[in-house]
């Protein structure tokens, strides 16, 4: 029989890649979306499921997976503060591995950040460590965070900022080897596959550098 993903963050960059590279995977049955507004996805494999994320139990009952991948992420800017980016980028891959260990869901994919350290003086990669450190606490067979740099892909916002770093980025992407080759911008469709390729092989390693992504895409 095929695997249950189970999706969260599938509006985003990584998460609609994801989403369509699971749909067309012959190793799951179904995948389950979690979005708070309904998308209507034409697709029989998907089930789509809005959620409220304060009801905690409704979760529960219906996030029951083999795979579960979570792809949310925010900019403090978007958020509107650090608290509320904080409950996006922190609380929910948390809140997430608490259900996946009580649901015991076989394996649990996070995307985090280059960079990350719950050390960090710097508030978003502090955020992408401490969440890290705490994701670990919970007793799940196998979970994976995959670390890539700045993500290429088409938005549907507009964020200038992001652009802007896009555009030097691409510029100063070829410079980037050795030491410097985790830094390099990375397409998002390229994090999804080496997500999806994550989930489907048995590895051990559980920090996923963003260099190391494109290997894992190859692979897929």
């Amino acid at each position: 029989m095929g695997k249950i993903a189970a999706v969260f963050g599938a509006t985003g960059l990584v998460g609609s890649n994801l989403l369509k590279q699971l749909a067309d995977d012959e190793n799951y049955l179904k995948v389950l979306v979690f979005n708070r507004r309904e998308q209507n996805y034409q697709n029989d494999k998907i089930e789509e499921i809005i959620l409220d994320w304060s009801d905690t139990e409704f979760l529960k009952d219906r996030l029951i997976a083999d795979d579960m991948f979570s792809c949310v992420g925010t900019t403090i800017k978007k958020a509107g503060s650090k608290e509320a980016f904080r409950e996006v980028d922190y609380q929910i891959p948390v809140t997430l591995a608490q259900i996946a260990e009580h649901n015991k869901v076989k394996k649990l994919l996070v995307i985090s950040s280059i960079g990350a350290d719950a050390k960090s003086k710097n508030f978003y990669l502090q955020t992408k460590g401490q969440m890290e450190e705490d994701v670990l606490k919970y007793n799940i067979p196998k979970i994976h965070f995959l670390r890539p740099s700045m993500l290429l892909g088409k938005r549907d916002e507009f964020r200038i900022g992001e652009e802007t770093g896009k555009f030097f980025m691409k510029i100063f992407n070829p410079l980037m080897f050795g030491a410097l080759r985790k830094y390099k911008a990375i397409p998002a469709g390229v994090v999804a596959s080496a997500m999806l390729q994550t989930a489907n092989n048995d590895y051990s390693k559980i920090f996923f550098n963003s260099d190391e992504l494109w290997n894992l895409a190859k692979n897929g």
